[in-house]
């Protein structure tokens, strides 16, 4: 070896899989679908000329919802736990 040559070091992280992390990812990427999905059918009530198409309103809201606390528990699980690498 070289002087100038220096070994590659692989960062291994202290936690090789975070079983807690892939699951509030899951269900954070659920709530996203979720949420698309009633857009999709308001979207297509209203192509369709349906004119309750505001019924999905409190649905969109709550779907909304679900998503913001999915994508913060998963964000706050990450930043305790440090395994933002993982």
């Amino acid at each position: 070896m070289c002087e100038d040559e220096h070994p590659v070091q692989a960062r291994i992280p202290a936690i090789g899989f975070c079983e807690e992390k892939h699951r509030l990812r899951q269900v954070f990427l659920q709530a996203i679908h979720d949420l698309n999905e009633l857009q999709r059918q308001q979207t297509q009530a209203v192509i369709d000329g349906d004119p309750d198409f505001s019924r999905f309103d409190v649905l969109l809201h709550i779907a909304q919802e679900k998503k913001e606390w999915a994508k913060y528990a998963w964000i706050a699980h990450v930043e305790a736990h440090h395994c933002e690498e993982v």
